[in-house]
């Protein structure tokens, strides 16, 4: 592990698959935002539509197609002219943990890293099914690849029913089963620091430019019913950090848990290590994300 957390400080650019639920959560317009305008340290190969199911789609299948649409519209926002491909994901969840579904998403991600000479990190911020997919049918990758992973809540939490590994609990057994290199920031009790206000947003970035006021409409529509003091925690941000800017992220290795059936946490100290985060500097983050979308002309 510390050559992983040597490889993430390193300031290199690095080669990224970013798989996400981008219509799910506002948090992820933030994040393909985000990587998009980070060239200096992202080279971002594709994004991948993850699968989904709440108020918000009516399948797991209609949340990764409306998630595929979104992605095109962000893009587009950020950068018109951009041609990273974006590829569909699975229109369902791990039938079991040795049962890949299969996907363009999935094949993508097997494809880039096979023929990347260098390793590929595979940002993923929505249930992991894709990736899970990927490590099913091609396990070589791990040996080329490593893993962002925003889900699960932090360790000493109450309970581990966080949206994203909720929905596909055999597809985070799959990950954190492998030997893959991996990177996880839990939410509640880590990355729930990382909240903002509409009057802190609306100072930075009202009026800057199309892609500011989309993520302002966005994010308002979140505060339905016009509280003063709401807060919004824009999630996914965060994982695009680990390799744009990790020194806003304190991590630590550790054996990595098992993620039992009902997807609780599991110990077994001779498990292999992994990075846990556990704290975000929560202002500098910020201010680095404010000043790249306010760039955008």
């Amino acid at each position: 592990m510390k050559k992983l957390l040597e490889a993430l400080k390193d300031g290199k650019v690095k080669k990224v698959i970013l798989d996400t639920d981008v219509y799910n959560e506002i948090d992820d317009m933030y994040a393909l935002a985000y990587a998009m305008l980070s060239p200096d340290k992202v080279e971002l190969l594709a994004i991948t539509a993850a699968p989904y199911f709440n108020s918000r789609s009516t399948s797991p299948a209609d949340g990764m197609e409306k998630s595929y649409q979104e992605a095109l519209r962000v893009r587009g926002l950020v950068d018109p002219n951009s041609n990273i491909p974006v590829y569909r994901g699975s229109t369902e969840y791990l039938p079991s943990r040795t049962e890949a579904v299969e996907s363009e998403a999935a094949d993508a991600i097997i494809r880039l890293v096979k023929e990347s000479k260098e390793t590929v990190y595979i940002v993923a911020i929505g249930a992991i099914t894709n990736v899970a997919s990927a490590l099913i049918k091609a396990p070589e990758i791990a040996d080329k690849a490593v893993v962002i992973w925003l889900g699960g809540h932090a360790l000493h939490w109450k309970d581990n029913k966080e949206f994203n590994l909720y929905q596909d609990v055999p597809g985070a057994q799959v990950l954190f089963d492998s030997h893959i290199p991996l990177v996880q920031i839990p939410c509640n009790g880590v990355c729930s620091f990382f909240h903002t206000t509409i009057p802190e947003l609306s100072y930075y970035l009202e009026g800057k430019n199309p892609l500011c006021e989309y993520l302002m409409d966005e994010t308002r529509k979140y505060n339905k019913h016009n509280k003063p003091c709401w807060s919004k925690v824009i999630w996914d941000v965060t994982a695009v950090a680990a390799l744009v800017r990790p020194d806003t992220l304190d991590m630590v290795a550790i054996p990595r848990p098992i993620i039992t059936d009902n997807s609780n946490y599991a110990t077994d100290w001779a498990r292999p290590h992994y990075l846990y985060v556990r704290h975000i500097k929560r202002d500098a983050l910020y201010d680095d994300l404010f000043q790249k979308l306010v760039s955008v002309k």
